[in-house]
């Protein structure tokens, strides 16, 4: 499936970090042994849309990734582990 936003599709390079991302997230979850049920009806979100984050389907609005990390005990940056930028994006200057 493939994640789209507002005027095109994501890049391969942004779909594999919101696999990543997800991925991240379920490890936590699981750490916490929370279903993906309670955790979704914990940060007020649906469990498809819970399942769509973890699976790297769905690109959630930052309000989603605030109630996710509130109910998991971290801080919302730590949702976004420091992945390593693709080669094209590395390169590039600051604007």
């Amino acid at each position: 499936m493939s994640v789209k936003r507002r005027s095109s599709a994501l890049s391969i390079q942004e779909v594999q970090y919101l696999e990543r991302l997800g991925a991240h997230i379920r490890a936590l979850r699981q750490a916490h042994e929370l279903g993906l049920d309670e955790l979704a009806d914990r940060a007020g979100l649906h469990r498809t849309h819970l399942w769509k984050i973890e699976k790297g389907q769905l690109n959630a609005g930052a309000i989603s990734y605030v109630r996710l990390a509130s109910q998991l005990g971290v801080a919302p940056g730590e949702l976004f582990p420091a992945f390593p930028l693709p080669p094209d994006q590395a390169q590039r200057e600051p604007s």
